[in-house]
């Protein structure tokens, strides 16, 4: 089994207001490490349910947001563009 894990910054928990979803300022950086943990939490339970493979996606902005060093290391990371047309769009 493949699992494709994609985030966006604002269905982050705690990211309430806009200024956490824009760099340059510590509401970001926070987000973005939660972002992150959220994201490898999910990739670990896929891994822990029998799933051979995890992609993870950055969605957000300019699609390069996610701390890679800070994912378990069998994470696929997809940066800096638009994975699919759709987030609804299986993987191959």
């Amino acid at each position: 089994m493949r699992v494709l894990i994609s985030v966006d910054i604002e269905g982050i928990a705690g990211v309430v207001h806009p200024e956490q979803t824009r760099a340059g300022n510590a509401e970001y950086e926070r987000a973005r490490r939660q972002m992150t943990a959220e994201a490898n939490a999910a990739a670990v339970g896929a891994f822990d349910g029998g799933a051979a493979a995890v992609i993870v996606n950055d969605s957000h902005g300019d699609f390069r947001n996610l701390i890679h060093e800070a994912l378990d290391p069998r994470v696929e990371l997809l940066l800096g563009k638009r994975c699919c047309p759709s987030s609804s769009e299986s993987i191959r």
